[in-house]
């Protein structure tokens, strides 16, 4: 019986994992997938941590982009910038990054604003606080474009070597698929989430309980 018992336990665990590692190859094949697709060199998803705090969860980068590059002989700036990625934390509610993320809303920048037409989608970029100091470096290997989309409960980062116009259409539809994406493969919010949400129910049901067995107590002693 105890035997029958570990196996059990042992078998759901198998399928959580394997339920993990199908839910972090479609997030990478669908980074991948927005890059192959389109003129984005880059595209990164950053989780929001119950921290909380913005962590890199999975990232994709083009291999060499002659584009990026004045001499294609050196070694490949971009994919340098990108692997330094990696290891950034954001805090959330603070700072460009963790501000779009807290106001579920997405910021565009350009490397040289005058060679983007003004419109009525530059108001998104208009009201933030300074770029992140790293994006200096991703500028310099030759980055033109940086997107930043909130998508259900992390962040999508775009980057490209091309002037992309901001297209609200894109941003609907990479918010919808990162946000469907997380609720398909569904270990994302289990995974973050569900250690907070198991443990503040059980101290008000303690604190309810007390209260019923005090109440008559109090009723018999007058």
């Amino acid at each position: 019986m105890v035997g029958s018992g570990a196996a059990g336990g042992g078998g759901g665990g198998d399928h959580a994992r394997s339920k993990e590692a199908a839910g972090m190859m479609a997030l990478h094949e669908a980074l991948r997938n927005v890059c192959l697709n389109s003129d984005w060199t880059y595209s990164v998803f950053w989780t929001i941590r119950p921290r909380p705090m913005l962590m890199w969860e999975d990232g994709f980068c083009r291999p060499r982009v002659a584009e990026c590059l004045e001499d294609i002989d050196g070694e490949d700036p971009v994919r340098k910038a990108f692997s330094k990625m990696s290891i950034q934390l954001y805090n959330y509610g603070e700072g460009l990054m963790g501000k779009v993320a807290s106001d579920k809303c997405h910021k565009w920048v350009f490397k040289e604003p005058s060679e983007c037409e003004p419109n009525i989608a530059n108001y998104w970029q208009s009201s933030f606080d300074a770029l992140p100091p790293e994006w200096t470096d991703q500028f310099a290997s030759g980055i033109q474009t940086i997107a930043v989309i909130q998508a259900g409960h992390g962040l999508l980062q775009l980057g490209s070597c091309k002037i992309i116009p901001e297209d609200l259409h894109f941003v609907l539809r990479m918010r919808h698929m990162f946000e469907s994406l997380g609720y398909q493969s569904g270990f994302f919010l289990s995974q973050l989430f569900s250690s907070s949400r198991g443990t503040s129910p059980s101290p008000t049901r303690r604190r309810r309980r007390r209260t019923r067995t005090v109440a008559p107590r109090t009723w018999r002693s007058t």
